[in-house]
């Protein structure tokens, strides 16, 4: 945590203070001790500072309020035994308030809508106040009780006052949440919030948000009083005190988005990652003490999957975690860490995969790490899911963090895991980390232009197999270009399963990080087949001046559609699939496709890699087509002409794809050969050294 020591000079309430505050500041001001001081706590991360170490009383100021009608805060002075004006130098003014009943008041907040100072104390002699701060008004500076304390009989330690209402809330110990009127004084218990102690500091944000601040512990709490939904959840971890009361200007965002001192995950956010989502953060010091890996960078809020920064090459700081063995149910996965400073890990893995990060998936709670690398044990629960699913650790100085909200230090890292049940194994496609291409030429049965780059998709396949057959089929990728003047779709066909084979309802399928708008499972079939886009130009955009997409230069250089599909299997399947199954390129229905077709030919049209069947969905009557196809079923000779080129490849790499109209075998000049060897020579024809790079498309 930062501590910025400011002591201004004790001085005495006679004396002329600094005036209001420059602006409707965006942290939250608590004020603790027997002799008052003050901290500048960020509710979003718990991070605080200390900005001043006394407030030129020596006594308790308590009952804050931030009145943004002229940027003064006001408390309740116990060194005058009245209200008080706080300047923006955080000294304290006394008021000539009226009227004042006997005693000191520690619950109090201003209302920004009839800009009034109130005050609370239950029992009988005292109540709730109204002190106008006004000049305009009738009852200016005097102390005017609203309702008799025994009437609004409420053991609470502090309130917050809605910024666009006359109503007031607190919390009280038994954790019973109440509506205060304040005109009238009357309450009403609207809930009990699950969390119990004495909450001492309270405040509201602009979205109607309710933040109360626990003294024991310093935990932060959120209530979302605007969506009716009373229950706290846990936000952040300030400073704990026995004397602890809090104010912040009600108008000001919570979050500063000009401050990129903080670190978020980047998991989707059905896992709590934004902000919005109460999502897991960390505040950064300007000493970094307590990281992962080797990097922390600094961010206003989530960039969340698929636009991580850890998914663009830039910045990639989630780099402290390292698996070196499965993640397997019932059994220690072992991981490999890299820490800076001597703090605590914490980590969650969505086992389960249900798009949350359960109480019961956490599988490590405060391990103490120190400086350097090391080897922890994650204790992985009976019961998982196989498939690909999300992990969370997270490091501090801080112990008992949540999957979810604020620290004061640290960082948080997401990652993309796999789990498996306890006899099954997972395979990965070309490897863990790696990618392998697939790239169409969407003039079949003619060879057209020949450059190969109407669709190319890179790829990565997972399979997780047991004894009696697969169980789940994973597949991502992402469009690297689609050169096509026609409409096409890209599908994938799972070799040997049906159907009827699929668990269809817990298929899950995102497009750029977002569920997808349609079951990706194509219906009326045998064959599992699925559907990863019906018309790719739905997805991606050529940009200005541009015909075709990352295939002429400077033609949207940015990848814009990644997918991501989990398929599981209602029983195990025993079948053999392999490498990128069956990917093809299918015309979109109802659009055009050549003058060489005199209808279109729609979903009846596929290209497939060479020697690959189509699937049942095909116009068989197409192979009857003039052209340069020499397909003959009987052999099981598909998509290729007389010298064996293919309509469709496989690249085992992330492929450099040519430019619009340059042939691949002139920007490859190998390929040819490689080609109609079936393999047999120049294996390493697609690399950039064996390539004729001015026809190639560049980033």
């Amino acid at each position: 945590m930062r501590l910025l020591l400011v002591a201004p000079a004790l001085l005495l309430a006679s004396n002329v203070s600094a005036g209001p505050f420059e602006e409707c500041p965006t942290k939250a001001f608590l004020t603790q001790g027997a002799i008052a001081s003050t901290y500048a706590v960020n509710l979003v991360t718990g991070d605080y500072q200390v900005v001043a170490s006394n407030m030129g009383v020596n006594k308790a100021v308590n009952g804050l309020g931030f009145n943004s009608n002229d940027n003064f805060m006001y408390g309740w002075s116990y060194a005058h035994g009245k209200p008080a004006r706080i300047h923006g130098d955080f000294v304290v003014e006394a008021l000539p308030v009226e009227n004042i009943d006997p005693g000191n008041f520690y619950v109090g907040d201003v209302s920004i809508v009839d800009n009034t100072y109130y005050v609370y104390r239950r029992g009988s002699t005292t109540g709730l106040y109204g002190i106008s701060l006004d000049p305009s008004h009738n009852d200016y500076h005097k102390m005017i009780k609203i309702i008799d304390g025994s009437q609004l009989n409420l053991k609470i330690a502090d309130m917050a006052i809605h910024p666009f209402s006359n109503m007031a809330y607190a919390v009280d110990s038994g954790g019973n949440l109440f509506e205060i009127d304040l005109s009238t004084g009357n309450a009403s218990n609207l809930a009990n919030v699950n969390q119990k102690g004495t909450f001492g500091a309270a405040y509201f944000d602009p979205d109607g948000n309710l933040y109360i601040g626990r003294n024991s512990d310093g935990s932060v709490f959120r209530i979302k009083i605007d969506e009716g939904q009373y229950e706290a959840e846990f936000f952040a971890k300030g400073p704990s005190s026995s004397i602890n009361d809090g104010s912040r200007c009600a108008l000001a965002p919570v979050l500063d988005l000009s401050n990129t001192n903080l670190d978020f995950g980047d998991a989707p956010d059905s896992y709590s990652t934004s902000l919005a989502n109460n999502g897991a953060r960390h505040g950064l010091s300007e000493q970094n003490d307590y990281y992962l890996g080797n990097y922390v960078d600094g961010e206003s809020d989530a960039s969340l999957h698929p636009l991580s920064d850890d998914t663009n090459g830039i910045n990639e700081d989630d780099d402290g975690v390292q698996f070196a063995t499965n993640i397997v149910e019932s059994s220690k996965a072992i991981a490999k860490v890299t820490a800076q400073g001597d703090g605590y890990l914490s980590a969650w893995i969505d086992l389960n995969q249900d798009g949350v990060f359960d109480s019961n998936e956490q599988v490590g709670q405060d391990i103490p790490l120190t400086t350097g690398n090391q080897f922890v044990y994650l204790d992985i629960p009976a019961g998982v899911k196989d498939g690909e699913t999300w992990a969370r650790f997270r490091y501090s100085s801080t112990t008992g963090l949540q999957a979810i909200g604020g620290a004061p230090d640290g960082e948080v890292e997401d990652y993309r895991v796999n789990v498996q049940e306890a006899d099954a194994v997972v395979s990965t496609y070309p490897s863990t980390n790696g990618w392998t291409s697939v790239a169409f030429e969407d003039n079949w049965p003619h060879e057209g232009d020949y450059d190969m780059n109407d669709l190319v998709v890179h790829m990565r396949t997972e399979v997780w197999r047991k004894t009696s057959g697969i169980t789940n089929v994973a597949m991502k990728g992402e469009i690297s270009a689609v050169g096509a003047a026609y409409h096409n779709g890209f599908a994938v066909r799972l070799p040997g399963v049906k159907r009827d084979q699929v668990d269809a309802e817990n298929i899950q399928f995102s497009i750029n990080g977002s569920e997808a708008s349609f079951q990706p499972l194509e219906t009326g079939r045998d064959e599992a087949i699925f559907i990863l886009a019906y018309n790719l130009w739905d997805y991606v955009a050529s940009g200005n001046f541009c015909k075709y997409y990352r295939t002429e230069p400077g033609c949207g250089s940015d990848i814009q559609m990644n997918f991501s599909v989990q398929i599981p299997m209602k029983q195990p399947v025993d079948v053999d699939l392999k490498g990128v199954f069956d990917p093809f390129l299918f015309a979109t229905p109802g659009a055009w496709h050549g003058g060489h077709f005199v209808t279109a030919p729609g979903r009846g049209y596929e290209i497939h890699l060479k020697n690959y069947a189509p699937t049942e969905a095909f116009d068989i009557a197409l192979f009857d087509q003039a052209g340069d196809d020499t397909t003959n079923p009987a052999n099981n000779h598909y998509f290729q002409t007389d010298q064996g080129l293919p309509w469709a490849l496989e690249i085992g790499t992330k492929w450099t794809h040519p430019q619009e109209y340059n042939d691949i075998s002139h920007a490859y000049p190998l390929f040819a050969q490689w080609t109609q060897s079936n393999g047999a020579i120049n294996g390493d024809w697609y690399l950039p050294s064996n390539a004729n790079n001015p026809l190639l498309f560049e980033e």
